[in-house]
């Protein structure tokens, strides 16, 4: 005994249903294999109904636009030619017809009214998929792209489809494309930032940082500056942006967009969070009014202190720990609380007297604390000119965690290896072009803020909104 089932497609408008396919699963001595349709069942049924839609589509396309643009005239048919697609349910093949032009003007004119090369025969279905791929591919290929390498995303993204074969450049051209746009757009929203707006924030905190990629061997230098941050909104992260083209004023005008879809206005105070690079906090304060008073970030002190720490505190088994290094200790940890509760000079003052201690007593020891306690003193006296050098931005460190200020940098580390790291530095070992890069880190801004299908439904009007009637 078998169970049997036959599929069929009937447009409406029509009177004769179109076979699909057909299946059937035994009943006696029936395996768990044969509970419902495999995975192999389910893409061929989708390919053959994917081929009945599309030329259906096709002949009614055809039909809408056989007729002349300009006196009306009907073209006749020449020939049809066979074309193939690609979809996100596999390749598609299809016949296309091809009219023979007509000459009721001295020159050929397209949809939008520009002049075109002389050609006695023309394709109307042309201009609706000019790149043989649906918006889809596209859409895969730029998400896929800006998560993983670009053969893997290649691999992933055909093996998904059904495609046969899915070049990796293909998929680096979709996810340069998506960022280009992603850039126009933002450029828009930045260059006119600062309007007013219903929902307007009163405070917002930023955290901008830098790192730097490996240039390949076309650019003119070896390394190339990256520069990214994300827009905080009442506790929620609410936007990320990131800039890798040399251009100061597009780096403004990106952090200005990303501010602006925060709710941000002239009167909003914003925090900036950064690792004491000037220039950082330059890019926020050239573009708001009101920022709130720079504080030392407390994530590079604490690193720098660290260091000071894991030298202090080495021992071996073989011989007794040291007066000087217990006593350095000690004071390591006196310098930590002053600088906490905003006693700076308090704590310059302490750890230039440890630095002074290590360095005479340096002399005195064995040759295990005697390395120790020089690596101690070089991370001392790093620590102590970056503190002489930011002195008038150490405050009270344990007020302004108590008041909700954000202390630490924490954050704006997070972002650069979140957002490029992970695809850009650390786990792919590769070189980029600053355009490259760039477009690549536009995409992946909106991959990761949720917004790539929305923005591929500005580009493509209609994507993934089709009208389903259900029963």
């Amino acid at each position: 005994m078998e169970l049997r089932w036959k599929i069929l497609l009937q447009r409406q408008g029509t009177d004769e249903p179109v076979s699909i396919c057909s299946f059937k699963r035994p009943v006696n001595g029936a395996t768990p294999a044969d509970f419902g349709l495999s995975f192999a069942e389910g893409r061929q049924l989708l390919a053959a109904l994917q081929q009945l839609v599309t030329q259906e589509q096709i002949n009614a396309y055809d039909k809408l636009r056989r007729n002349c643009r300009e006196c009306g005239g009907y073209r006749r048919i020449k020939d049809w030619r066979p074309r193939t697609f690609s979809t996100a349910l596999g390749k598609v093949q299809v016949r296309v017809p091809r009219v023979v032009s007509c000459l009721c003007t001295p020159e050929p004119y397209d949809d939008d009214g520009y002049s075109i090369s002389l050609r006695f025969s023309e394709c109307p279905i042309e201009p609706l998929l000019p790149t043989r791929r649906t918006p889809e591919i596209a859409y895969l290929c730029s998400a896929h792209g800006a998560s993983v390498s670009y053969r893997e995303a290649a691999r992933s993204v055909a093996d998904m489809t059904g495609l046969p074969k899915l070049s990796h450049t293909t998929v680096r051209k979709d996810t340069i494309q998506c960022g280009e746009y992603v850039e126009n757009e933002q450029f828009r929203i930045g260059w006119l930032a600062g309007g007013r707006k219903r929902n307007c924030a009163s405070h917002l905190r930023i955290a901008i940082d830098g790192t730097v990629l490996s240039a390949n061997q076309f650019q003119e230098v070896r390394k190339f500056e990256v520069i990214a941050g994300r827009v905080e909104r009442d506790g929620q992260m609410a936007r990320r942006f990131v800039s890798a083209l040399q251009r100061p004023s597009l780096t403004r005008v990106l952090v200005a967009g990303a501010l602006d879809q925060c709710g941000w206005v002239p009167s909003t105070l914003i925090d900036v969070i950064s690792d004491g690079a000037r220039g950082m906090r330059s890019l926020v304060t050239s573009i708001a009014p009101r920022v709130s008073p720079r504080i030392l970030d407390w994530f590079h002190i604490s690193m720098k202190m660290h260091a000071i720490r894991s030298s202090v505190c080495a021992y071996n088994y073989f011989s007794r720990r040291p007066e000087i290094m217990q006593r350095s200790e000690r004071i390591l940890v006196r310098v930590r609380d002053a600088l906490w509760r905003g006693r700076g000079e308090t704590a310059i003052e302490m750890l230039c007297t440890l630095a002074a201690s290590l360095a005479i007593a340096s002399q005195e020891l064995t040759f295990f604390y005697q390395l120790a306690s020089s690596t101690a003193y070089r991370a001392a006296v790093r620590l102590l000119t970056f503190l002489e050098h930011n002195r008038k931005d150490l405050v009270d460190y344990q007020r302004a965690r108590m008041e909700g200020r954000r202390v630490s940098s924490a954050s704006a580390e997070s972002v650069m290896n979140h957002l490029i790291n992970r695809r850009l530095s650390k786990r792919q070992q590769m070189r980029w072009s600053m355009k490259g890069a760039h477009y690549l880190l536009q995409t992946r801004v909106e991959l990761l803020d949720g917004r790539l299908e929305s923005c591929f439904r500005k580009r493509y009007p209609h994507f993934r909104s089709p009208e389903v009637v259900r029963r």
